[in-house]
């Protein structure tokens, strides 16, 4: 190769990397704002998630209806754990422990627990976990938003 085409090559490359530099941090990434956005949307349909489980009438629920309650939950969370990981302000640590917890009675609920005796043992995990989201909410990460 010959000196003018290596010139070449390497002015196309250094230009392909400042355009990529200059997309990603103008364009192209998810601004600090809206991923902020993102994470206190998703804490917000974790709330109100763990408040559509916790309002669920022993008497008259299903299976099903638990079931389903939880499950929303735990996609609520996956969603706040996403949104959570690409903001530096964020201590998730509380957070955390609070879904441990509520995670911990989901898992301890026997397989044959009757939906009454699932929501008993699951809803007093739930209001920790509901506090805590709630809080993070009215904190100065989300209060805004």
């Amino acid at each position: 190769m010959d000196r003018r085409n290596l010139i070449i090559l390497l002015a196309v490359g250094i230009a392909a990397a400042l355009l990529i530099g200059y997309w990603a941090t103008r364009g192209g990434g998810e601004s600090q704002a809206d991923a902020q956005a993102a994470f206190c949307s998703s804490l917000r349909t974790l709330e109100s998630d763990v408040q559509s489980l916790t309002a669920l009438d022993p008497s008259s629920a299903s299976q099903s209806d638990y079931q389903d309650a939880v499950n929303s939950i735990e996609g609520a969370w996956d969603d706040v754990k996403s949104d959570g990981s690409t903001l530096a302000s964020i201590d998730m640590s509380t957070l955390d422990s609070a879904w441990d917890d509520f995670k911990s009675a989901v898992d301890d609920v026997p397989d044959d627990a009757s939906v009454s005796d699932a929501l008993g043992d699951v809803s007093s995990a739930a209001q920790p976990l509901a506090s805590t989201v709630e809080s993070t909410l009215t904190g100065p990460d989300c209060s805004s938003s």
